[in-house]
């Protein structure tokens, strides 16, 4: 369509923002009014128009998008031009669309190769309104925006900035509601339509986006200009861009189509890239096979990003923190790769699931996050198997359960009814809870009709949007019945089901006893009169024989008969491999069984799964800690990691704010009691031809016993240790750097803080600031918290890497008060200098509390103030439940914890109640 150059009304333009609308207009100056003319016959005033309040009108429609940015990271602001081709499917007297922290400097419509005029039209919040001269008729037109927009050294999202080594990066993040920042568009995912950039930049920088290089041309006044491809149809989220003196390593190629791969780093670390180089065109190649289909786009970048907190999944553009992707291989360690494949599997799970088949809504974001959360631990399970991914998706089940206690917590599908709810959304029930509930799917239907749904699905809805009925009704047609009934009592309520089984052997054929309700710890104001349809199976046996019996409970009641048991069953699982969604319940007998005589049983995903029961049972008053705790000794020395670390669950029955400040130094020598020989036998040096599990599990004990449990040699040699590291980087083991430097420092002095604080001055390397800072955050000392707390004042810090000391601080019962203190003198300064989205996370220095006095100071501190923190509300009631919890577990259960502690018992299974 032609483009106009008729400006707009500046006077009225150059105002125009989606922040900026909400000041007065400039009036125009009247010196330089025209002479006064005979008046007109007034027209009639045209109503003002009505602002979106949530989402947008549909009544317009974008169908593509071109824009051209002129981009320094150098500077604070870039300028941007967007046109923007409409579909106007009904008549419309306004145009709305998003823009925010944008100075509209000039807009033009164009409408059948004819100019209309504009009027900018204020809209609340982040919606950007434009008034043609006379309604828009059905049909196509074109709107052109010039505007400036910011590149924020303090957000990270929209257009953020960072320095690194001297040089500066500009990078973005949109999702959920970034675009806006950077472009004058539709910011919703359903507008899914194809763009096309282009971007000057500065000499000596490189752009990179989404699709190919279509052109690179000097600029008259120097620097360059990058043209690239148009995209496939994409919302505005999953557009990306990084301009910056970038270097690039060339992987493989990626897939059946050997789509171009390269890892693209700050200037002078391709070779970090190496480890993420060779494994990905591996892991686009699992997913190729699972969903049948090749990687639907035209190129694979795989970007660094300092300071960003995670991935992104941008079709050709994948992002990630840089500390995740690069590291030298000096280095290196199993966690940090081991962390990468799994991430990476996840976000180029999305490629197909969330972009070529994107949500229709934000209350859809589970079918992009948990299933990408699911299919990651799926695929490495295949590609991976010594990972125990399979065991490792037991644990975030048991984690995803304890969130969903919370009768505060969101259902996977929460409805979206403001702007909050958008960003409430990216929790631990949507990854967590939607990950294990499509598990619990797949294991009902069986693996290949689940794939062969996704299949389906992806299929019908390719380059579209779609919806969870979508997704139900094509696992549906595969599985030959209605699965929605079973699945949609998981989506669409919150909590869980504790499913009690008893086993009735009085009859000619054994049959369990089932009785479901919802799980509620001690002190909920929840009500367990909530009914779902369950999924569930058993597993039976006598000595090494065993069983299976499966069925999907309904009612609040039901019975299911052992049919394959030849006499009574010796023990009883009610969840086998830890399938299902849910907390179960045995009664004592059989549970003392498990625990001990039958545990060799039961299998690695199983056992794991029954020590998350357990624990969940101890929360719920259903069994008493002090007995549970009594496990811990023997747990100790539990050879199998995995289960090991599951163990670890009860050990959180001692967390230092259930217990008296008497009891504190009794838990300190607990946990050297029966974790300290361990943790010394395995000690700071990693052995040759030691197993990977070996040196994964080494940095937990030390923790345990050292940091935590204070043992005198642990701390002794961690000081010795820190004292080398400081002179030479690569003297310690790279998976042991921070926990040596954390146990050092968390028995530390003024003078280790002082070298520390110092190294971090001088300290370039963004990895090793992260270690120094995580250091840091361990010492204890009040005098020295508040030293390192000042640091999130000074105007020179960025807090977008040193806000881990204020968490850090606040999650420490000996720690906490000074957190909080500077929390309540320095708020304002802090929500300031936060990134928005991290604001509502001041609230949380309130929740290592656990009594009434401070959950009422919390409350009346934080309703105000999180009432104007991006998602604050949601944050400050489920922190607000929390302690309520803690406080009625602690008055339930924490004198036993106590008695426990003060007079330490044999092992022993515990005793239901």
């Amino acid at each position: 369509m032609p483009k106009t150059t008729r400006r707009a009304p500046l006077v009225l333009l150059a105002a125009l923002s989606a922040c900026v609308a909400r000041q007065p207009l400039p009036a125009q100056d009247s010196a330089s009014a025209p002479p006064a003319q005979a008046a007109a016959p007034a027209a009639p005033a045209r109503p003002e128009p009505v602002s979106p309040s949530l989402r947008l009108p549909t009544r317009v429609r974008p169908t593509g998008y071109t824009a051209e940015l002129t981009v320094d990271p150098a500077a604070p602001t870039f300028q941007g031009v967007v046109d923007i081709d409409l579909e106007v499917k009904e008549a419309t007297d306004v145009l709305w669309l998003h823009g925010r922290y944008l100075t509209v400097k000039e807009a033009t419509l164009t409408v059948d190769g004819r100019s209309v005029a504009l009027t900018p039209a204020r809209g609340s919040g982040d919606f950007l309104g434009f008034v043609p001269d006379s309604p828009l008729r059905p049909g196509a037109a074109h709107l052109r925006i010039a505007y400036e927009g910011q590149v924020s050294e303090r957000e990270v999202i929209g257009a953020f900035r960072t320095l690194e080594d001297g040089a500066w990066y500009a990078f973005t993040q949109f999702e959920p509601t970034g675009a806006r920042r950077v472009f004058p568009c539709f910011d919703e995912p359903d507008f899914k339509v194809p763009w096309q950039l282009t971007l000057h930049v500065p000499a000596g920088n490189v752009a990179v986006t989404n699709t190919p290089l279509v052109s690179e041309s000097p600029r008259p006044g120097g620097g360059t200009t990058w043209r690239f491809a148009r995209t496939q149809p994409l919302p505005s989220y999953l557009i990306a861009f990084g301009v910056g003196p970038f270097d690039f390593l060339e992987a493989r190629p990626s897939g059946e189509k050997a789509v171009r791969t390269r890892i693209i780093t700050p200037r002078g670390r391709a070779a970090e890239g190496t480890y993420a180089a060779s494994v990905t065109p591996e892991i686009l190649g699992h997913l190729e096979r699972y969903f049948g289909m090749p990687y639907p786009y035209e190129k694979l970048d795989v970007l660094a990003v300092p300071l960003f907190g995670g991935a992104m999944e941008h079709p050709g553009l994948v992002t990630f923190n840089s500390g995740l992707i690069l590291s030298r291989p000096t280095e290196d360690s199993l966690w940090r790769q081991r962390r990468f494949y799994d991430v990476q599997m996840h976000e180029l799970a999305h490629q197909w699931f969330g972009d070529l088949v994107t949500m229709a809504w934000w209350d859809d974001l589970w079918l992009n996050e948990s299933f990408a959360t699911w299919a990651a631990s799926r695929l490495v399970e295949d590609s991976r198997p010594a990972w125990d991914a399979s065991i490792e998706r037991v644990h975030t089940r048991s984690r995803a359960l304890t969130t969903d206690s919370l009768v505060t917590a969101r259902r996977i599908r929460q409805p979206i009814e403001t702007e909050d709810d958008v960003f409430n959304a990216f929790d631990g029930i949507t990854y967590g809870k939607g990950a294990s509930v499509l598990a619990m799917a797949e294991s009902w239907l069986g693996r290949d009709v689940f794939q062969r749904g996704v299949r389906r699905y992806v299929r019908a809805h390719a380059h579209g949007n779609a919806t969870v009925k979508d997704f139900l009704d094509a696992l549906s047609a595969e599985a030959g019945k209605d699965v929605s009934g079973v699945l949609g009592s998981f989506l669409d309520q919150g909590g869980a089901p504790l499913v009690t089984t008893r086993l009735d052997c009085s009859g000619k054929v054994p049959v369990v006893k089932l009785s479901q309700q919802r799980f509620l710890p001690v002190g909920s104001a929840g009500d367990a009169r909530q009914l779902w349809k369950v999924p569930l199976c058993v597993r039976y046996g006598t000595g090494r024989q065993s069983a299976r019996a499966c069925t999907v409970m309904e009612g609040e009641t039901a019975e299911l008969a052992l049919t394959g048991a030849r006499s009574c069953p010796t023990w009883l699982l009610p969840n086998a491999e830890g399938a299902g969604y849910l907390r179960a319940s045995l009664d004592g007998q059989m549970l003392g069984r498990l625990l001990s005589t039958e545990s060799r049983q039961l299998t690695r995903a199983e056992r794991v799964a029954l020590l998350g029961d357990v624990r969940a049972l101890v929360s719920a008053g259903a069994l008493p800690a002090a007995d549970v705790l009594g496990l811990l000794p023997g747990l100790a020395a539990e050879k199998d990691r995995q289960v090991f670390q599951a163990s670890l669950d009860l050990l959180s029955l001692l967390e230092p704010r259930l217990l008296s400040d008497a009891r504190q130094a009794d838990r300190a020598r607990f946990l050297r009691d029966i974790y300290g020989a361990r943790a010394r036998a395995l000690g700071f040096t990693p052995r040759a031809h030691e197993d990977e599990d070996t040196r994964l599990l080494r940095p937990v004990l030390l923790d345990i016993a050292g940091k935590q449990g204070g043992e005198p040699k642990l701390v002794a040699e961690a000081r010795q240790l820190t004292a080398k590291w400081l002179g030479d980087r690569e003297s310690l083991a790279p998976e042991l750097v921070g926990p040596t430097l954390g146990i050092a420092a968390a028995h530390g002095d003024a003078a280790l803080h002082s070298k520390l604080m110092t190294a971090l001055r001088s300290e370039k390397a963004r990895k090793t600031r992260d270690q120094l800072i995580g250091a840091l955050g361990e010492f204890t000392s009040p005098e020295l918290v508040r030293e390192n707390l000042k640091l999130l004042l000074d105007p020179s810090g960025d807090l977008r890497e040193l806000g881990s000391l204020l968490r850090a601080a606040a999650g420490d019962v000996r720690t906490r008060d000074v957190a909080y203190a500077f929390v309540k003198e320095h708020y304002e300064a802090l929500a300031a200098r936060l990134p928005e989205e991290y604001v509502d996370g001041l609230t949380r220095t309130a929740s290592e509390y656990c009594d009434p006095v401070h959950r009422q100071d919390a409350a009346a501190f934080f309703s105000e103030r999180s009432a104007r923190a991006a998602g604050g509300t949601r944050t400050l009631a489920q922190m607000l439940e929390g302690m309520d919890l803690c406080i009625a577990f602690k008055a339930a259960q924490g004198p036993g914890i106590e008695s426990f502690l003060s007079s330490p018992r044999k092992v022993r299974a515990p005793a239901g109640r």
